[in-house]
């Protein structure tokens, strides 16, 4: 029997000249990366989850949240993703997921480019290092962008999307 596999796929930003309905070039790129490395390895691809436009940081991504419960329901073997980073940001989620329930649901967890792979107990430490400095880096680029607008706006400049009328 061949094991099933859940891709998912998250991107923060969206791309620029894309249509609300298409999907960004990097969700396409994940997509093409990650399916061919599932055929590669014979896994049959149970669904492909993709949360455009969404931070690693939000438990409210509407396809991760789709496929969290279809791991509950035991409905795939794998989730593949990118990265752990594209999974998730949040150290809360790392310990949850890939340390407490996908080992109670026999799900596996991989993440492509940084070789986190649940089935490698091993590299557990390195997960949960991982965890942490993603969700650093979210924390350090927002404290970043808040001290670029404070300077704008104390030197008197526009922040704002749209321009004021009158």
């Amino acid at each position: 029997m061949k094991e099933k596999v859940a891709i998912y796929c998250r991107l923060s930003e969206e791309d620029k000249g894309k249509t609300e309905l298409e999907d960004s070039e990097s969700i396409q790129n994940q997509k093409n990366i990650l399916t061919s490395y599932a055929f590669e390895r014979g896994w049959e691809i149970y669904r492909i989850y993709s949360d455009d436009d969404w931070s690693g940081l939000d438990g409210e991504r509407p396809d991760w949240n789709r496929m969290i419960r279809d791991a509950e329901n035991r409905r795939f073997h794998i989730i593949l993703s990118k990265s752990q980073a594209r999974f998730t940001r949040e150290m809360e989620s790392v310990e949850k997921y890939l340390h407490k329930l996908f080992p109670l649901w026999n799900i596996r967890f991989v993440g492509l480019a940084d070789f986190a792979d649940t089935d490698n107990q091993g590299n557990k430490k390195q997960r949960q290092i991982n965890g942490l400095v993603n969700e650093w880096y979210c924390e350090d680029l927002s404290e970043n962008i808040r001290l670029v607008f404070d300077k704008k706006r104390r030197d008197g400049l526009f922040i704002g999307s749209h321009a004021t009328y009158g």
